[in-house]
């Protein structure tokens, strides 16, 4: 099957599986009398059908933030930019450096570090967040010195250093452990030995015979590394205070009337929209390092 007669197929596919996931908080409603779950499939069909319909007039892009009725396109693009720029730069940094360490961590054959690489492999994103900003505060306490913000405290004077830092760390740390396990598999393969024996040097070896077959799995793995990095978007960016997507989208999901179905699709679509732009962005970086770096 062609890629255009997979992507026809798989496009609607996604479209379909985002309105009927958007679904269940409209199906699932607690009772009034136990409160136990129950489903009201009733309910999906009709907030599908309304969105349906929403979409000829229009209706289907407006939501309400409390009480306040917005238009979702007006809304949007700030919050696109914002969840944009820190998964770009925290993607292509931490991509960048996770191979180049792991790279590293391969080759140097530290016990000390590979235990310090599994030590914070098992703790989960927030507390990461939280001891950064926990680190940022020790240090103003103890030296008067405010390093970097530890949140926004406005959309017009937001953070930046730090949710930079935190959106390279945590999938930078699965990309060094990827790349340093692949990489001590491929230094063990004949034509690496082969390589030696011929006087090459070591770093001639690394860059040009060994992470050729090491970027491949790199590539296999985009899917993993976005899903770190996208994973935990919506308590990154609530402990930063950032205006972002998943900020918008958990905030106003249920507004005082009840479950906005319309905007939850809008929001779902919109995650996808930019997952696909990091995607390309990291698969035309590794393109380079082939085709440049690599050769």
């Amino acid at each position: 099957m062609s890629k255009v007669a997979q992507f026809t197929l798989i496009v609607p596919g996604i479209l379909m599986f985002v309105l009927v996931f958007a679904m269940f908080p409209a199906v699932l409603q607690a009772g009034q009398a136990d409160g136990a779950l129950q489903l009201h499939f009733a309910n999906g069909f009709t907030s599908l059908r309304e969105y349906v319909q929403g979409l000829w007039n229009g209706h289907s892009f407006h939501y309400l933030s409390g009480k306040t009725e917005l238009s979702f396109w007006e809304q949007i693009g700030r919050s696109f930019t914002v969840t944009l720029s820190y998964m770009a730069v925290g993607g292509f940094v931490g991509m960048t450096a996770g191979v180049l360490l792991g790279v590293r961590t391969a080759v140097a054959r530290k016990p000390w570090l590979k235990r310090t690489l599994e030590l914070t492999s098992v703790l989960p994103d927030f507390v990461i967040v939280i001891l950064l900003q926990f680190l940022i505060v020790y240090i103003a306490s103890e030296t008067g010195l405010v390093v970097f913000k530890v949140a926004s405290p406005s959309t017009d004077d937001p953070a930046i250093a730090l949710p930079l830092l935190s959106t390279i760390i945590i999938p930078a740390n699965y990309m060094i452990r990827n790349v340093a396990l692949h990489m001590n598999q491929t230094l063990t393969e004949d034509y690496i030995s082969f390589a030696k024996a011929r006087g090459l040097g070591k770093t001639y070896i690394i860059f040009y015979h060994a992470l050729p077959n090491v970027l491949p799995y790199v590539k296999a793995d985009l899917h993993k590394f976005l899903g770190i990095l996208f994973g935990n978007l919506f308590i990154f960016e609530y402990l930063y205070n950032l205006n972002g997507v998943g900020m918008m989208l958990f905030s106003n999901a249920f507004a005082f009337n009840g479950y906005q179905y319309g905007f939850v699709v809008n929001g779902i679509l919109t995650l996808l929209v930019l997952y696909a732009l990091m995607y390309a962005l990291l698969r035309t970086v590794i393109f380079g390092w082939e085709k440049v770096i690599v050769r």
